[in-house]
C-alpha cells in the first residue's frame, strides 16, 4: 500500500509546496492528494518512498525535510569551503578535520540568529588525554579555534533548522484544538515556529502581537511541516543590508503549480548563486534584477525578465519587431486570464537581531502589465534600455516613475522634472526613447485629456525652439556648442512659466530671439483647451529631446 496525506484546500499553499511536490484533486473537491513523490535536483529527479507502514512514510518526510534545509537553512559558501574552519571530531573515524561553516540562504537568514544553531560536541574542559593533546596539537598546527564561548569540539557541523515532529501519534483522549491556518481540528498542535509560512517570524512574535493576553493560536503538525517549504517557492535577491522576497500567489491550486512553472520555482527565471546565495533570480549578465535597489523597480523587472524570457523562447533571441509573432504573447496572457493570478513583493533591511519591512507591495495587474509592455515593444520603445535610463543616484524617481506605471497613474510631470535634470546636467540617457514611452502610456492612461493632435503640437514647438536657436547661431557663424549654452537658459526660464498668460510671454521673447513661428493652434487657443501645465511639460520634453541629441553629439565630434 503506497501512503498519502489528505489535505485540506488550504489557501496558503502559495506560500509553499508547488514547486516540490505533485498535487492532485481527489473525489472530495476539498481535499487535495499529498503524493510522496519530491524533485531533489534540477534534473528533476525524483526520490520516491514506498511502503507498508507509518514509519516508512515518516522517514520519507523527514528525508524530504532534509534536503530542504540542505538548501536553505545550512548552506555553506564557497568562501567558507575554500576556508574551513570547523574543528569536528569524527568518532567512528577517530579523525580531527577542518569542515566548512555554515549559514542559512537570505530568507531564512531573517527568521534565524545565533540561538537557532544547534550543535553536538564536547567542551574543552571535559576532553580528555590522549585526544586532549591531539586536539591541542591539531589547534596549533592548523591555527584554528573551538566552537564557541563554551569550546566546543565539535562531532558534526552544526544545523540551524528547527526540529519537527512528523506523523505523531495522536492522544485521541487529549481536547482538540484548531489549526489557525487550516482551520482542521487535531491533537497534536504546535507553536508557531521559524518561519512558518513566512507569516510568523517566532513564537514570541506572535504572542506580542496578541493584545488581549491571550493564548497564541497554534498549528497543526501538517501546516508546520508544509510551511518550511514556503522558502522553495520564494524568489529572493539581497543587497547590502536589504533583502527582496518575491512569490507568485493564486487562490487556484491548479494555477498556482503553473505559475510555478512560469514565474517560480520551477521557472528559467530561477538561477541559484551556489557561491555566496545572495539571490536565486537575475544572475544574467545583463539582468535588470541586478540594478534594482526598491520594490516597485524589482516588481518591474522581475515580470519583464518574464517577457524577454518567453520572447527569447519565441524568437530564438531576436529583438522584437513589428514583424515578431504575437502567439507567444496570447497564450501567455490567456494563462494569466483563467485565475487571479498576484505577485507579492517584501522589502526588509536588517535592523540589529531582527528586521524591519519597509514595503509590502501586492501586485494583481499582471494582464495590464504584459499588455503594456507588449504595446510599447510593438511601438518601438526599448522597455530595457527605459528601465536603465530612468536611474538617478540620490533620487528615487525610478521607483516612483515605475510606482505609477505599475499603479496605472499619470508620469508626466514626474518625467519632465527628471529629464530636465538630467539633461541639463549632461547626463547622458536615452530621451527620445523615454519621449516615446511617455507619450504612448499617457494618451493609454489619459487619452481623454490631451489627444494625439495636441501632444504632438506641443513636442513639436518644443522641438522647434532647439533647433531654431541651432539654426539662427549658424546664421551668426557661431558654434552648435555655443547655440545650446544660450536656449539652456531659455529653457529653464519656459519651464519657470506658472501661467498661460507668462508661458505665452516667453515663446513671444523666443520668437523675437530666434524666429521661432509660434504653431497656429496655439494661436488660436489650444491652451484654453488642455491642461497648461501638461502642454508645457510635452513641449519641454520635446525641447530636451533635441537638446540631448545635439548636445551628445557635440560630445563625440
Amino acid at each position: 500500500m503506497e501512503y498519502s496525506i489528505a489535505l485540506r484546500r488550504h489557501w496558503w499553499f502559495d506560500a509553499g509546496i508547488a514547486g516540490l511536490y505533485s498535487i492532485s484533486k481527489s473525489p472530495d473537491e476539498r481535499l487535495l492528494k499529498f503524493e510522496v513523490k519530491m524533485n531533489v535536483d534540477s534534473q528533476n529527479q525524483a526520490l520516491t518512498f514506498q511502503g507498508k507502514d507509518m514509519d516508512t512514510l515518516r522517514a520519507y518526510f523527514e528525508t524530504c525535510y532534509e534536503i530542504l534545509a540542505e538548501r536553505y537553512w545550512n548552506v555553506s559558501t564557497i568562501k567558507q569551503k575554500e576556508h574551513p574552519e570547523l574543528v569536528v571530531y569524527d568518532k567512528e573515524k577517530d579523525e580531527i578535520t577542518l569542515m566548512p561553516k555554515r549559514n542559512p540562504t537570505p530568507v531564512v537568514s531573517l527568521f534565524t540568529g545565533g540561538s537557532s544553531w544547534k550543535r553536538d560536541g564536547i567542551p574543552y574542559s571535559d576532553i580528555t588525554e590522549p585526544l586532549k593533546s591531539r586536539v591541542d596539537e591539531f589547534l596549533e598546527k592548523n591555527k584554528a579555534e573551538l566552537w564557541g564561548k563554551k569550546e566546543l569540539l565539535l562531532l558534526t557541523q552544526p544545523v540551524c533548522h528547527q526540529k519537527l515532529t512528523i506523523l505523531p501519534k495522536e492522544k485521541k483522549k487529549e481536547k482538540s484544538e484548531v489549526c489557525c491556518v487550516c482551520g482542521k481540528h487535531s491533537h497534536y498542535m504546535i507553536e508557531v515556529g521559524l518561519p512558518s509560512f513566512l507569516l510568523f517570524a517566532s513564537s514570541t512574535a506572535t504572542k506580542s502581537f496578541n493584545s488581549q493576553g491571550k493564548k497564541p493560536a497554534k498549528l497543526c503538525w501538517e501546516c508546520e511541516f508544509i510551511s518550511k517549504f514556503a522558502v522553495e517557492s520564494a524568489s529572493y535577491i539581497r543587497k547590502n543590508d536589504s533583502t527582496f522576497v518575491i512569490q507568485v500567489t493564486s487562490p487556484d491550486i491548479d494555477k498556482l503549480i503553473e505559475m510555478q512553472r512560469e514565474f517560480g520555482s520551477l521557472s528559467s527565471l530561477r538561477m541559484l548563486d551556489d557561491k555566496y546565495f545572495y539571490a536565486n533570480i537575475g544572475q544574467e549578465e545583463d539582468s535588470l534584477i541586478k540594478k534594482c535597489s526598491a520594490p516597485y523597480e524589482l516588481l518591474w523587472a522581475f515580470m519583464e525578465e518574464k517577457y524577454s524570457l518567453l520572447l527569447k523562447e519565441t524568437t530564438e533571441g531576436e529583438e522584437t519587431s513589428d514583424d515578431t509573432p504575437d502567439n507567444f504573447f496570447f497564450e501567455f496572457i490567456e494563462k494569466l486570464s483563467k485565475m487571479p493570478v498576484q505577485i507579492n513583493v517584501f522589502y526588509a533591511v536588517d535592523s540589529g537581531q531582527t528586521f524591519l519591512t519597509k514595503n509590502l507591495v501586492l501586485y494583481d495587474e499582471l494582464g495590464y502589465f504584459y499588455r503594456l509592455i507588449h504595446h510599447m515593444k510593438k511601438s518601438g520603445v526599448n522597455t530595457r534600455k527605459l528601465f536603465s535610463s530612468l536611474y538617478e543616484e540620490k533620487y528615487a524617481f525610478r521607483e516612483k516613475i515605475l510606482r505609477n506605471v505599475l499603479r496605472k497613474s499619470s508620469i508626466l510631470r514626474h518625467i519632465e522634472q527628471f529629464a530636465f535634470r538630467m539633461v541639463m546636467r549632461e547626463q547622458r540617457i536615452s530621451m527620445s526613447n523615454i519621449l516615446k514611452f511617455t507619450i504612448e502610456y499617457e494618451q493609454i492612461i489619459r487619452g481623454d485629456e490631451m489627444n494625439k493632435e495636441q501632444i504632438e503640437t506641443a513636442v513639436n514647438l518644443g522641438k522647434q525652439i532647439v533647433i531654431q536657436a541651432v539654426e539662427m547661431a549658424k546664421a551668426e557663424n557661431e558654434s552648435e556648442k555655443q547655440a545650446l549654452k544660450k536656449i539652456k537658459g531659455d529653457l529653464y526660464q519656459l519651464r519657470k512659466s506658472r501661467t498661460k498668460t507668462d508661458f505665452i510671454n516667453q515663446l513671444n521673447n523666443l520668437q523675437f530671439r530666434y524666429g521661432i513661428a509660434v504653431s497656429k493652434n496655439i494661436l488660436e487657443g489650444i491652451l484654453e483647451e488642455v491642461d497648461f501645465e501638461d502642454f508645457r511639460a510635452y513641449c519641454v520634453l520635446g525641447a530636451l529631446n533635441i537638446y540631448n541629441a545635439k548636445n551628445s553629439k557635440e560630445k563625440e565630434d
